[in-house]
């Protein structure tokens, strides 16, 4: 979560004559970050199969039918909330960073 969000402030900053609060600057934000999320979701399934991978042999077949019936929606709400917060990150560090003078 702390580099997620190091890493969009960073974006926010170095962009911050690229992600201005208009409907083409929101648009172009939403999109990176959907690029950003989408490979972070590889992770994020990535660290849920290897906890279930961790278990001992009686209890995994029980934890991979859990994981496999209910992945697909807990990663949809996690991508949805992650757009949503690191969106408003990047375009927030980008117009402080216009209007405060960080450049």
């Amino acid at each position: 979560m702390l580099w997620n969000l190091m890493m969009h402030a960073l974006m926010g900053w170095l962009g911050a004559y690229y992600f201005f609060l208009s409907p083409e600057g929101i648009g172009m934000a939403v999109l990176v970050v959907c690029v950003t999320q989408a490979v972070d979701q590889i992770r994020l399934r990535k660290e849920a199969w290897s906890e279930v991978e961790a278990m001992p042999e009686v209890d995994r077949k029980e934890a991979t039918q859990q994981l496999e019936s209910s992945i697909n929606k807990k990663m949809a709400l996690v991508f949805a909330q992650n757009v949503v917060l690191y969106t408003a990150i990047v375009l927030l560090v980008a117009e402080m960073a216009r209007t405060q003078g960080w450049l």
